[in-house]
């Protein structure tokens, strides 16, 4: 038994060490084309979530519950199993890293599919109509978040990742799609009839991009959790 065990944390720590290898590409911040294979590696070899790190699976990612409030429309969509997944495939296509102010943007494109189910309340009435829920769209999510460096026991310099702030631009409008009854509950109601075409386009974007601020809060938890568990020169080159 003593042996097996033995065999077993010298897998276990082989596993960790390869995936520490090999969990991003070391670039130059100013090298966006070597960024963004960097990018893909590390959502690659992360998207299904690596505990010994505290790094979640985020493809699918899956959200017991989420609410948007819409305090102007006197509406509320609660979400229900909320399923994300596309965020393995993110793109980068922006980078920024003020190494003076140590503050860091970075914004992707992402085709991102969400199943859902999904109470629409009205606030006014104290109407819920429920139903099944799919939608995609194209989006670009930004986080900005500030850095720091620190050394460890060993002398290993890290990354201290900080608080981050999302925002969302939907590429495109969201297609959208819902279950035979829900439609029609929804084609019959008088509250949900009177929104226009335009306003109702307006709240599903709106909804979509904050079901993507929220996803994207996954993704940067990652980045930080994996910034303390490997060197800063894993991710650059010339950071000091």
């Amino acid at each position: 038994m003593a042996v097996f065990a033995v065999l077993m944390l010298l897998m276990f720590f082989g596993s960790v060490l390869s995936t520490d290898e090999s969990i991003a590409v070391p670039c130059s911040i100013n090298d966006i084309d070597c960024l963004g294979k960097s990018l893909e590696k590390f959502l690659e070899k992360t998207h299904k979530g690596i505990p010994a790190w505290n790094i979640v699976a985020i493809d699918p990612l899956v959200i017991p519950s989420f609410d948007v409030v819409f305090d102007n429309e006197g509406l509320i969509f609660k979400y229900k199993n909320l399923t994300v997944t596309g965020l393995r495939n993110q793109q980068l296509t922006g980078f920024k890293m003020d190494t003076n102010a140590k503050a860091v943007v970075l914004t992707t494109k992402a085709d991102l599919d969400i199943v859902t189910d999904i109470d629409v309340i009205f606030s006014k009435s104290s109407k819920t109509l429920s139903g099944h829920y799919k939608s995609h769209a194209s989006v670009l999510g930004t986080a900005t978040y500030k850095y720091d460096l620190k050394t460890d026991e060993k002398g290993v310099t890290h990354f201290q990742v900080g608080p981050e702030t999302i925002t969302c631009k939907v590429v495109d409008a969201p297609r959208v799609e819902l279950n035979p009854e829900f439609q029609q509950t929804l084609s019959n109601d008088a509250d949900a009839k009177a929104f226009s075409q335009e306003k109702k386009h307006e709240l599903r974007e709106k909804a979509f991009c904050k079901i993507t601020e929220k996803a994207y809060t996954y993704v940067v938890h990652n980045i930080r959790e994996a910034a303390k568990a490997i060197p800063s020169t894993a991710f650059f080159t010339n950071i000091e």
